[in-house]
Formats: structure tokens, C-alpha cells, sequence
């Protein structure tokens, strides 16, 4: 059973101790008003932001975990299921709280951007409150939730059409309290790559929530809308060692099993995907590197055919550096998305 209610009377700082609860914040008060019933009767299509809440009784830090920020990235949505399942106010010291489905509306579409306006929930924040439905999204989670929080947890991967490997993203600054903290919940959260950003592109939800002053981490993984059962094992491996670093867990031993893999691989870059590598033409693309292989400059990374296998445009690595991202579906249109590269972290 959950409550409903307007995104504007939820107040973190008011829940009780003790508490498991669901709720569905809406973004107006007249769907607020809808009762459970008249709400599941209808098509589930609105916008609105589902949070579990679990409170201990103890004091402790206030963790936000985030999933499904883009609608076709699947493996956090799983993992904040099991964890709404599994976790009871007992266990845990200050409050986890869980968005399931951060845009619901893009869930629904199977996209990574809102079908009603095309934008990318990723990119829009800190939001505008009289905005499109997508900047009011922004607007409330950055005010209602991430600023209201010790530390964030977003859970993304590929999607549709990236192919990432599975990693943590993390903001590198050592001369700041948020990038310190951030640095040391990513060597606690148990993966294989780590990936530094020593600078924020703006509009995303951890440049909101380095604006908050707010730490954080993010996960990506393989994509392709489907959910790798390894993938996924890691996920919750890693929010349950994030909430042991935390200190949230009463009994970690009763929750984590096993040491975590050492690190393989320390990456270092802005992490923006929207200055990937780009086609040019329209066609079919067929790779000559696999993630996370070592390139040099001039490297071939691959190339684009028509049907009959002729040449249209081939792809050479303009630097050195690593294979971050490649795209996760041959077909390829004019001005999509081919690959990205990122650089070994020094020292």
C-alpha cells in the first residue's frame, strides 16, 4: 500500500523513525487528490515520482538512490525493487530513501527521453517550476530530494542504444570535502573500472548534486534493455558496501558476502556522452574494437557500410585513451551517436 500525495507536502526531515512506507508524489494537487483506486484504474500514465522510504530507528545519513532516470536503463530499477523488498527499518541506521522509476513517463515510452517533450531528464537540471513536464521533474527532485540528502546513488547503464562497460562514476576533486567523499564511497563500492570526473557537465542529477553539496556515485553497465543477472548481482552488491561505507547497515555481514573484485581499471574524464563521436552517414556500423580495449591515436575503431559492404565512413581514434562507449545498434542514422574514448587516470 502506498500514499499519495503533492511532490510540495513531502518532507524528508518530517519522517518518522521507524518507518517503511511507499508513496507516489505527484506533480499537482488534483492528482493527489485521486484516491489509490481511481488512480490504478486509470492508464498509470502521469508524472509523478514514486519513493520508498525506510527510516531506522537509529540516527544516521540520509542516502537517495536513483533508477531509470533514462526509461530503457533497467538494471536499478531491479536493484531498488529488491532493495524496497528486502530492507526493513531494523536493519538500517538514518534513512534510505528509493525512487524506483525516476521518469515514469519515459518508462512507460521505453525511451531515454520524455515522449510528451522530447527531453532528456539528464539534462535538465536544476529544472524550471513552470517548465515543460521534464524541467518540473528536474525541479522537484533537486529541491525535494537530492538537496535533502547525504549522498547519491544513481543507477544507470547503456540503455537502447549505448553500450558502456560496467563501472562507477565518481567526482574527483581532493581539495573538496564532496569530491573526497566521492572518491572514497567509489573504491568502497566494489567494481572493476572507476571513472573520474574531475569536472561536472551541468544539468545532470549529480551536477545538482554537487551544487547541493551533495556527493555521489553512478553506476553504468552494458545496456541494451535487457538485464544481465551478473550486471545486476553487482549493482546491489555495490549499494550494499555504499551503505556499509556509510555506516547504514547494523549487520553488514548479514548483507555482504564475499570481497569485493580489485580495481582493473582508474579512468579519468568529463564523462559526457554528448561529446562522443558522431556519424556522418547513414548505414550499417561494424566495430574493430571491443570496450575497454587501449587505442592509439590513429587506431581503427571501425566503420560504416551500406548493404553491400562499400565503405561510407571509417572511424580512427583522434588520441590515445580507452574505449568507454560504442554504440549498442549497428544500424547507424546520420549524426548518431558511434563511440567515445576516455583517458587512463594518472598517478
Amino acid at each position: 500500500m502506498y500514499k499519495r500525495m503533492a511532490v510540495e507536502s513531502f518532507q524528508v526531515e518530517t519522517l518518522e523513525a521507524g518507518i517503511k512506507q511507499s508513496y507516489v508524489l505527484t506533480l499537482d494537487d488534483a492528482a493527489a487528490a485521486q484516491s489509490e483506486d481511481a488512480a490504478n484504474a486509470g492508464s498509470g500514465r502521469e508524472a509523478c515520482i514514486p519513493v520508498h522510504a525506510v527510516k531506522g530507528k537509529e540516527p544516521g545519513p540520509t542516502l537517495l538512490v536513483l533508477a531509470a532516470v533514462h526509461g530503457d536503463e533497467y538494471e536499478g530499477v531491479q536493484t531498488i525493487i529488491e532493495l524496497c523488498r528486502d530492507m526493513q527499518p531494523g536493519d538500517i541506521r538514518g534513512t534510505l530513501l528509493m525512487v524506483p522509476v525516476t521518469n515514469v513517463l519515459s518508462y512507460y515510452g521505453e525511451t531515454r527521453t520524455t515522449p510528451e517533450d522530447g527531453c532528456n531528464l539528464a539534462r535538465e537540471f536544476p529544472g524550471l517550476p513552470d517548465g515543460s513536464i521534464t524541467q518540473q521533474l528536474a525541479w522537484h527532485l533537486k529541491r525535494k530530494l537530492i538537496s535533502k540528502a547525504d549522498f547519491l546513488l544513481d543507477l544507470h547503464s547503456g540503455g537502447t542504444n549505448y553500450a558502456v562497460p560496467e563501472l562507477i562514476g565518481y567526482y574527483h576533486n581532493d581539495a573538496s570535502e564532496v569530491g573526497r567523499k566521492s572518491r572514497a564511497a567509489a573504491e568502497a563500492f566494489g567494481m572493476e573500472v572507476l571513472w573520474a570526473h574531475p569536472e561536472i557537465a551541468p544539468g545532470r542529477t549529480v551536477s545538482a548534486a554537487v551544487e547541493c553539496g551533495v556527493p555521489f556515485l553512478y553506476t553504468e553497465a552494458f545496456g541494451g534493455r535487457r538485464i544481465r543477472p551478473e550486471e545486476q548481482l553487482r549493482f546491489r552488491g555495490g549499494a550494499l558496501r555504499l551503505m556499509r561505507h556509510l555506516r547504514m547497515l547494523l549487520e553488514p555481514e548479514r548483507w555482504i558476502q564475499g570481497e569485493a573484485p580489485p580495481i582493473r581499471y582508474r579512468l579519468s574524464g568529463d564523462g559526457n556522452f554528448d561529446l562522443s563521436i558522431n556519424s556522418a552517414v547513414e548505414g550499417f556500423f561494424i566495430p574493430d574494437v571491443r570496450l575497454l580495449d587501449r587505442v592509439s591515436a590513429g587506431d581503427r575503431i571501425g566503420a560504416i557500410y551500406d548493404w553491400f559492404g562499400e565503405l561510407l565512413e571509417p572511424f580512427h581514434a583522434p588520441e590515445d585513451g580507452i574505449v568507454v562507449g560504442i554504440t549498442g545498434t549497428p544500424y547507424i542514422r546520420a549524426g548518431s551517436y558511434v563511440y567515445m574514448l576516455t583517458k587512463v587516470m594518472e598517478g
